[in-house]
């Protein structure tokens, strides 16, 4: 069962997957640039990694699916589709 109706519903979703990626790539880098360089520093960006990282991979696999997942433009599906066999 694919959970998008429509096209702009996956490319919607695969959007906001990006910006959520992309805001977690900015945080583990304003981390690395501005922490202060001492041991509590360090483990802020340790902490920022830890948190970060899963999401950016549980977002970027939920991008790909999204893509995986879209569904076909209406002019470019087969006869076999529209004729409901």
């Amino acid at each position: 069962m694919n959970p998008f109706k429509t096209r702009p519903q996956a490319i919607a979703f695969m959007c906001v997957s990006a910006s959520v990626v992309l805001a977690c790539l900015a945080s583990i880098v304003v981390a690395d640039v501005f922490m202060p360089d001492n041991l509590a520093g360090q483990k802020g960006v340790a902490t920022f990694y830890r948190c970060f990282t899963p999401m950016i991979v549980v977002w970027s696999v939920l991008g790909v699916w999204a893509y995986l997942s879209m569904p076909e433009r209406a002019s470019q599906k087969s006869p076999a589709t529209s004729a409901g066999v």
